[in-house]
């Protein structure tokens, strides 16, 4: 009897083994079922607008009118719908901050990463803070300083050399918190050029000319530092228009009052709505010289435009996500108006960048 123990030992562990193997085959199978049910609940709950962009989700792209109060509401509801939103990308200058004040009510500011696009105060101060990743800026300042230049040139029959495309891009720049400061003080003192210029006298004669923006922000200040300094470089006058509610319609009785005006000899515009746009912009072109800033009207008959390169810049953001969540995540885009071409630009360069696309050209 005793000599048989052994085998009934041996058979006794085959099957206590063979059981375990049942029992974690299953918890297995109710793992990956679990797991497969998370998944599939995680893409129903997806909107129908989101992108899949490499490792990254796209939710969707919220605008807001150039209104900041919506803006911020906007920001509010994505954090109360989306709880696991990784980042929250602003296309337009004041999008991240309305983001960063949605994050500090509810006490995540730092826990959702921030990526931004121009040079509001309120991002450079969080950027330093260390609550926002980064900011792609342009040059306003140069818009503003730039235009006055090339339409001076334009009006005395000076020659432009100009790109097939028509297109003159001032570079963009990457801030971070490592160069935030240094950025931050030469803004400060491109401001104090434009206010020096703004207290002397403005010239009473010389050509005679209007740089037209598109909303009211804080952005335009510089571009209208540069125009200022230009008056007293070039001599000659630069009326600075801003449509205060933000729309197209106002933009467009801007324009129509202003080619009105005797001895206006030229207009630097940022369309908001190129595609509505052509025919009071061809109009403006027919009774002086018209170039586009800022944001281009490329099927209307203005001179070339001069700006930043949104569609580059758009890559730059998009490289700012990466850096900021290597493993990918969940993301929400913010920008005012989705018919500005300038956004649309933007918007694509990010996409483009996130699926690892080659730029082309």
């Amino acid at each position: 009897m005793l000599h048989r123990l052994p085998n009934i030992f041996t058979r006794s562990l085959f099957l206590l083994f063979a059981l375990l193997f049942v029992i974690g085959s299953l918890m297995s199978c109710s793992d990956s079922s679990t797991k497969k049910n998370d998944q599939a609940n995680e893409k129903s709950d997806l909107p129908q607008t989101a992108i899949k962009a490499g490792k990254y989700i796209i939710l969707d792209t919220r605008t807001d009118q150039g209104d900041r109060a919506t803006a911020k509401k906007n920001a509010e509801n994505t954090l109360k719908k989306y709880p696991s939103l990784d980042a929250m990308v602003g296309l337009w200058a004041y999008n991240v901050p309305q983001c960063l004040e949605a994050l500090k009510d509810v006490g995540k500011e730092g826990k959702v990463k921030l990526i931004s696009f121009d040079e509001d105060e309120l991002t450079l101060q969080g950027i330093k803070d260390g609550h926002i990743v980064g900011t792609v800026v342009q040059q306003p300042y140069e818009f503003g300083y730039q235009s006055v230049k090339y339409l001076k040139a334009l009006v005395e029959n000076q020659t432009v050399d100009l790109p097939d495309n028509k297109q003159l891009d001032i570079p963009t720049k990457v801030i971070k918190q490592e160069n935030v400061e240094d950025f931050w003080s030469n803004l400060k003192s491109l401001q104090k050029l434009g206010q020096q210029a703004n207290n002397s006298p403005r010239p009473t004669e010389g050509h005679y000319f209007a740089f037209v923006v598109n909303l009211p922000d804080p952005f335009w200040s510089y571009a209208r530092a540069g125009c200022y300094k230009a008056e007293q470089d070039f001599n000659l006058v630069c009326d600075f228009k801003i449509p205060h509610d933000g729309s197209s319609t106002e933009q467009n009785r801007i324009l129509e009052t202003l080619i009105q005006k005797e001895g206006l000899a030229g207009i630097a515009v940022s369309p908001l709505d190129p595609n509505n746009q052509t025919e009071i912009l061809n109009k403006v072109a027919e009774k002086v010289k018209l170039i586009c800033h800022d944001s281009d009207a490329p099927e209307s008959n203005r001179l070339f435009y001069l700006g930043t390169n949104n569609y580059l810049g758009g890559r730059q953001v998009g490289k700012l996500i990466k850096e900021a969540l290597p493993e990918g995540g969940q993301i929400m885009i913010f920008v005012g108006k989705m018919d500005v071409l300038n956004a649309q630009q933007r918007r694509q360069g990010l996409i483009d960048e996130l699926m690892d696309k080659p730029i082309s050209g």
